[in-house]
C-alpha cells in the first residue's frame, strides 16, 4: 500500500469521517472493557451460567472483529491511531502529521510535534 499524505486542506475534509471512525472506535473500545469486566465477575459460576457467558463471548467477538474492521477502514484512508493517545487520529501530511481528537462537537486539529 502506498503512503499517503494529505494538504491541510484535504485533511480537514477528512474531518466528518474521521469523526464518525473514532465515535466507533471509542464506543467499540468502551463495549468490549464492559463485555470483558461481566465475563471476568461470571468466572466464579462458569457452569451455572454457561448460555449467558457463550453469549456474551460472541458478542464479545463481534465487537473485536467490528473494531479491527474500522481499524482497517482509518489506515486505508492512510491514517492511524496514536500509540500514545488511543483517541488521537493521526493524518500524514506533505512534510508534517496532523492529528485530530475531541469530541465531536469540539473538534481539535493541529499539527502534531514529532508524532509518528
Amino acid at each position: 500500500m502506498s503512503k499517503k499524505s494529505f494538504a491541510r486542506r484535504d485533511a480537514e475534509r477528512l474531518l466528518p469521517l474521521l469523526r464518525s471512525i473514532g465515535r466507533e472506535i471509542r464506543e467499540r473500545g468502551t463495549a468490549i472493557d464492559e463485555l470483558e469486566r461481566r465475563l471476568s465477575d461470571m468466572s466464579e459460576d462458569r457452569e451455572g451460567q454457561r448460555l449467558e457467558i457463550m453469549r456474551l463471548e460472541s458478542v464479545l467477538s463481534t465487537q473485536r472483529r467490528e473494531l479491527r474492521r474500522v481499524e482497517r477502514e482509518l489506515a486505508e484512508l492512510g491514517c492511524n491511531l496514536d500509540a500514545d493517545h488511543p483517541l488521537r487520529i493521526l493524518i500524514p501530511g506533505r512534510g508534517e502529521t496532523f492529528a485530530w481528537e475531541g469530541p465531536l462537537d469540539q473538534t481539535h486539529f493541529y499539527r502534531a510535534a514529532n508524532a509518528g
